[in-house]
């Protein structure tokens, strides 16, 4: 597969990629102006239509303008990425975490405009510990995981280590930028997933104070085709033990262990883990059910707590049931959230039928 081959050739990836680059930015170059003006002559007539009949639009007819925005925005922060890798040396570490700080803000900025993209964490207990950090992260929904790198940069004033699958490594940006940081792209074969446990742990073991391994024991975001996917494999295989904790869990798949405590048995005593919960963007798990999501009309809710890397059981079977656990009470905090949010959806829908009046625009749309 074309993929698989320009994975193997570094050069020929990157001379591909940056031509493809080019060429998807010359279209867009053509494409947005267009999409803007038709947009907003549509915003027009659609507007006063709604006027008309009483109904609320939530900002749904913009929605071709809010991802030309965001478009336009990603190509020019992966132009600028590039421009300034370039005159950048490849040693210099903290010059690459500060050039992917300013572009994720310049990314996050533009998404909370365009998108309506709120992030809301918890009101108390929101301080991390002191030192390295082992993060594990539910993945689900688009570009979670980009958001955890943004939030470790700039409010947990710490320097991500991704573990990501090397796919991502097409984008030009990332595989210059990234590829110049501690980071560990696992491949698709299965020699290259054997050996992601090892490469895991030296990022682990060299981890600083400063220093953050950013991983989604899942391997793969989560959706419910996934999930089904999963137990119907597992119910052929007749693994029960296995089978029994992905029917149990609703909302992730199942923690794969051999990464997790290859990172936990390689870090420093110092270390922490962090378990790190999120809602907001699982909802959306299709292309289609991308653009009839925007504007969002809910905030992206974080939560989270830690453990010192020396509390944890250091043998079977109780460090798998430690992570059992951990992964349960993600899934149930998850379960809380979406019923805050069907209640409330429920109690706004339930004012505007006694009003008589549609609904209200939420906070987020009038931002």
């Amino acid at each position: 597969m074309i993929p698989d081959f320009l994975l193997r050739h570094t050069i020929v990836r990157r001379l591909c990629s940056t031509v493809l680059l080019l060429l998807l930015s010359a279209i867009a170059l053509v494409l947005l102006p267009v999409v803007t003006v038709l947009s907003a002559l549509l915003s027009a007539g659609t507007s006063a239509l709604h006027r008309l009949s009483m109904l609320s639009t939530r900002g749904s007819h913009l929605r071709a303008a809010r991802f030309a925005a965001f478009a336009a925005t990603y190509l020019a922060a992966e132009f600028a990425g590039l421009f300034n890798a370039l005159r950048l040396r490849g040693s210099d570490q903290d010059a690459h975490y500060a050039l992917l700080t300013r572009l994720l803000s310049m990314l996050f900025r533009t998404a909370r405009k365009a998108f309506h993209l709120e992030i809301v964490s918890p009101a108390q207990g929101t301080a991390l510990p002191e030192g390295p950090l082992i993060v594990f992260s539910r993945h689900a929904g688009p570009g979670d995981s980009f958001l955890l790198a943004y939030a470790l940069l700039t409010v947990g004033g710490r320097r991500p280590r991704l573990v990501a699958k090397e796919i991502l490594r097409l984008d030009p940006l990332i595989d210059i930028v990234l590829g110049r940081t501690p980071n560990c792209f696992v491949g698709r074969s299965e020699t290259a997933r054997a050996d992601a446990p090892g490469r895991i742990a030296e990022l682990s073991a060299s981890l600083g104070p400063r220093d953050a391994l950013l991983a989604f024991p899942e391997g793969g975001n989560f959706t419910t085709e996934r999930r089904r996917r999963l137990i119907d494999r597992l119910r052929r295989r007749r693994d029960r033990r296995i089978l029994a904790t992905a029917a149990s869990l609703n909302h992730v798949l199942p923690a794969k262990p051999t990464g997790v405590f290859a990172a936990i048995d390689a870090a420093p005593p110092s270390a922490h883990v962090l378990f790190v919960a999120h809602t907001g963007l699982d909802h959306i798990e299709t292309v289609p059910e991308a653009w009839r999501a925007v504007p969002l009309q809910h905030p992206v809710r974080l939560a989270w707590w830690s453990v010192p890397v020396t509390d944890i059981p250091a043998a079977d079977p109780a460090r798998e049931t430690w992570l059992k656990d951990q992964w349960t009470r993600i899934d149930a905090w998850i379960d809380h959230e979406a019923d805050a949010d069907t209640e409330a959806v429920a109690d706004t829908e339930a004012e505007a039928d006694a009003s008589g009046a549609p609904a209200p625009h939420t906070a987020l749309e009038s931002q």
